[in-house]
Order: C-alpha cells, then structure tokens, then sequence
C-alpha cells in the first residue's frame, strides 16, 4: 500500500471515528443551534434609532453622510464655468465653550480626502442637506481633490499653497481643472453626480470637520466631537453669468452656535472683489460604526465552546480508552496521524460554522431591521455582498481553527478538563482583558491571540470607536492569529508526539 492509498483510507478511519460516537454527533448539531440560537436571541434585544435622529442624513444613493458647510452661492441654469483663486487657507479659533472631559480622550486621526478642512468652488443640486453635487476643493494637507455625491473622490497636485481652481458643467458632467498661476491648467478629474437638475446653486464654500475623541475600556465606549473652524481667502472670482452672491450656512452648522454669545457656523466679508470666508463641518460619507453582520453573528462563541469540546475529545478520548495504541500500530507514522485527525476536524467544524454563521445571518439580520437597522443609515447586507461573504467564511474557519487548536492541546495534555480549560481561557481570557484595557491597547492582544478572530465576523473596517477589542483589527488579521495559533499548537503536538509513549 502506498503512501498516497494509505493517507485517504487514514482519513476515512477519522471520520468514521468521528461520526460513530453519538455524543459528539449531537454536540457538532448543538454547536450550530447554539450559534443561531444566541444570535437571534442578541439580535431581537439590540435596537437603535439612528434613522430618527434630526441630524440624520442621507445622500444621494441613500448612504449616511455629512453636509456641513458655509456656501457662498447664486443659482445658475445650464452649462456654467465658475473660476477662483484660493489665496489662502488656515485654521480659526472657534469662539464656543467646549467639554473638558475631551481632553481626557484619546483623539482619532481619520486619513480620509472628506476628513480635512477645505476650501473650495461647488456645484450642488439646491442647498438641502444630502443633495447632489461636485466640488473642487484645497485640502488641509492633503492638496487639491475633486469629489462628488459624499463618496467619489479624484485627487490631483499636493499643493498646499494658494490654487486656482475651476469647475466646468457641461450637460451632466463636471471637470475640475488646477493651477498655480491662473493660465497653465491641469486637469483634475470628471466627475457625473447623480442628480443635478438644469438649475443648480454654484458658488465658493470653506468645511472643517470636528475633531472627534473617544475613549473606550471597563466593557464600554464612549464617542465625543469638538467643532473646528477654517478661514480662507477667495479672489479673481469669475462666473461665466452675472448674479448676486449670498452667504448660507449648510447643514447642521448653525447648531454650532446654540450657546448665548457664541457665534454661528459661519460667514463671509467681501473687501475689494475678495471674500474671506469662515466655514465649519464636514461634507462626506458619514456611517455607523456598528456592524450589523457582526451583532448578527454574536452567537458565534456560544458555538465556538461546543466546538472546543469537540477538538479535545477527538485526542483525549483515544488516550483515556487506550484506543491512540491500536491507531499508531495500524499507523506508525504519527504526524500522519495527527494531520488527518486536523482534517477531519477541521473540516467537519467549518462546515458546521457556515451553516451556524448562515442560519444566524438569515435570522438575525429580519429581527435587526425590525428594530431599527433599517435604511439609510444600515443598508440590507446580502449573502451575495462580498464583506458579508468573506465574514461568513471567515468565521466558519476561525471556529474550525480553534477546535483544531484544542485538538492539538488535547494531544500535548491528555487531560480532557484541563485542554477544554485552557483552550476557552485563550479565547476568553484575552477578550475580557480587552474588554476592561482602555483605549487601543487590547489591539495587540487581538493580534496575538486567538480572541483575534472574533474580528472575522466583522463586514465593516476596524474602528476605535465600539466596546468590543476585536473591531480594533480587521478579518484578515484575525484569521490569520488563529492560523498562526493552529500552525503552533499543532507543530508543539507533533513535537510531542514523537518523543512521548502512547
């Protein structure tokens, strides 16, 4: 018999081992209800209002976004080109009262082109909050971008001094062109918003984001903003009609202004064909932090100890039954022995978890719309969306891993108790610990340890901003720790196999 006939007829005398002790068939059918079980259960006990918030609004395609601004405008119908000069762009004092308790918080540096104060020029579809538009802007250190509709952006130079700018509509479409001197222009991009009617409001603005704080350890987090202020410096306006130019602040950013004395969101002062405008806020996508697949898929640990059980008991049981003698002198070649035991295992647990992670999707997911994670602010996840496919898969293996984990264990201690202890206290043990550490300290515990692959169920990208350690890495790392901790446990337990008696 070769090795080639002789390892799959291994790993059929695994699987028949597997499927013949009752017991541990029930567990695996157990393991699956348990994860859809609790996770229905956690999805019919969440509920949020965000879609009822006053401030709430949505954009163009119905997504969640920011529309904050001070708009210097007049309408223009048809095709237009409007013309300007940044002179200069820097922060300003906001004259407001702010909470003390931010300065206790940990700052979030957030990288994206919507994240920067900007000035710039802007076609927009009226000035309602969430409508259509394209803008040509110089960033606070980020340069000169052309964006659209809250999630289209097209970068051009890494300018940060003074730019001309200028927008271009003709018919649906609107090109952005740079430059440094007013003659020699670059082009910057095109850009088609979705809904710009014939009549549009057209004119020069200045945004500045807030800074956002947070703070998070002790099973809670807690999020905080403290409101910015930009000033620019617009000259050599030119439209190609003639009109009168009027000073509105767009959005939320008059609520800046709700304290006696302090002054509004924005304004503008014309002297000598110049303006110098004061803006505050933020135009860009603005989404929840929470992650409707992944408090879909909450259940998973209730499944995930089921499966433990299961990984230990497939080593232990042999030894305790003295049944491992019979197996290595039908197969001497111990690795090979443990490889098919990992297969088997492994490959009954991922299949069990993709059913559990699916049936827990397709449960959870109906419950949580009913109690308010509803569009706009949260989208229908479909099993056919890539991050919810690549979350599913993902958690089945990371419980297919970790039962693989306390298989390995199981064979290094030979001690039913203490492998199912130890193999729940790496995945446990680390998410309380990051649970109760503050800030994002926990993120190389989700790095190194098992508890990592909790950030599998995730669809959305990490976040400081929710109590959970896991959401601070993302999917691909998590699995990959577990993969390091099978890749470890295992080699550890072939180690040990070869230099100990059955």
């Amino acid at each position: 018999m070769t090795a080639r006939e002789s390892f799959p007829r291994l790993l059929l005398a695994e699987w028949t081992k597997l499927r013949s002790v009752r017991r541990w068939v029930v567990t695996l059918l157990a393991a699956a209800a348990l994860t859809v079980g609790l996770s229905y259960l956690a999805a019919s006990s969440s509920r949020t209002n965000i879609n009822e918030h006053a401030a709430f609004v949505s954009g163009p395609h119905g997504d969640p976004v920011a529309d904050d601004f001070y708009f210097v405008h007049q309408p223009v119908t048809g095709d237009t080109t409007l013309t300007v000069r940044v002179a200069s762009l820097e922060p300003e004092p906001f004259g407001r009262d702010v909470d003390p308790e931010l300065d206790r918080m940990t700052r979030l540096d957030d990288p994206s082109p919507f994240a920067r104060p900007a000035a710039g020029i802007m076609l927009k579809d009226g000035t309602r909050p969430g409508s259509s538009y394209a803008s040509l802007m110089l960033t606070a250190g980020q340069g000169v971008h052309l964006q659209w509709d809250f999630d289209a952006d097209s970068r051009g130079s890494a300018s940060s001094g003074a730019r001309w700018l200028r927008l271009v509509r003709s018919g649906a479409t609107i090109t952005g062109y740079e430059s440094a001197d007013g003659t020699a222009w670059r082009k910057v991009g095109t850009a088609t918003p979705k809904n710009l009617p014939s009549t549009v409001e057209v004119g020069f603005y200045v945004s500045s984001p807030a800074a956002v704080y947070t703070s998070r350890g002790g099973g809670s987090s807690s999020v905080g903003e403290r409101p910015t202020s930009a000033r620019a410096a617009f000259d050599n306006v030119r439209l190609s009609s003639e009109g009168t130019w009027h000073g509105e602040t767009i959005g939320r950013g008059d609520r800046l202004g709700e304290k006696g004395g302090v002054r509004a969101g924005g304004r503008v002062t014309e002297a000598g064909g110049g303006y110098t405008v004061v803006g505050t806020g933020t135009v860009g996508p603005r989404p929840p932090d929470d992650d409707m697949v992944e408090i879909a898929l909450v259940g998973v640990i209730a499944g995930l100890m089921a499966l433990i059980a299961i990984g230990v008991l497939s080593a232990t049981s042999e030894y305790r039954r003295g049944m491992i003698r019979t197996t290595f002198a039908a197969t001497p070649r111990r690795g090979r022995v443990l490889a098919a035991k990992a297969i088997v295992l492994g490959a009954t647990s991922f299949l069990v978890g993709l059913v559990g992670a699916v049936g827990s999707f397709a449960l959870a997911v109906p419950a949580l719309r009913e109690r308010g994670f509803t569009t706009p602010a949260f989208p229908r996840p479909s099993l056919t969306d890539p991050p919810v496919l690549r979350a599913l898969l993902l958690t089945a293996a990371f419980l297919a891993g970790v039962a693989v984990v306390g298989l390995a264990i199981g064979v290094l201690l030979r001690h039913t108790a203490a492998a199912i202890t130890i193999t729940v206290l790496l995945v446990l043990g680390p998410l309380i610990v990051g649970m109760i550490l503050p800030g994002t300290s926990p993120r190389w515990l989700m790095y190194t340890t098992l508890a990592g692959g909790m950030a599998t169920q995730r669809a959305k990208p990490p976040t400081v901003t929710l109590a959970e350690p896991w959401a601070l890495i993302g999917p691909w790392a998590g699995i990959g720790a577990v993969a390091a901790w099978v890749a470890l446990t295992l080699g550890l337990a072939w180690w040990q196999l070869r230099r100990r008696d059955a």
